[in-house]
C-alpha cells in the first residue's frame, strides 16, 4: 500500500528517533498540532551525538510514522505535514 500522498519531515540522517527531550517529558508534537518553520519536532541520536529535526515550513503535523525508540534509515518519513 505504500506510504499516504502527501508531504514528508524525512530523517536527516540513520539513527535512533526520539519524540520528546527525555522519556518523562511530552513529545516535542502531537498530530494536530500546528508548528513553526524551524520549531523542533523530534531528536535523532546517531553516535551519541543528538540532531534537532526542525519543520521546513509552517505547517500542521497530520501524522505521526515512527515509534519512539524506532532506528531510522537515511530519508524515512518521520512525519506527514500540511502546510498552513
Amino acid at each position: 500500500c505504500g506510504t499516504p500522498a502527501g508531504e514528508y519531515i524525512r530523517a536527516p540522517l540513520v539513527g535512533i528517533y526520539y519524540a520528546a527531550s527525555e522519556p518523562d517529558k511530552a513529545p516535542f508534537v502531537r498530530p494536530g498540532d500546528r508548528v513553526a518553520a524551524g520549531q523542533t519536532v523530534c531528536l535523532i541520536e546517531a553516535m551519541k551525538m543528538m540532531s534537532e529535526v526542525t519543520a521546513p515550513y509552517d505547517c500542521v503535523i497530520e501524522e505521526l510514522l515512527q515509534h519512539d525508540g524506532d532506528l531510522l534509515a537515511f530519508d524515512a518519513p518521520i512525519f506527514r505535514y500540511r502546510k498552513v
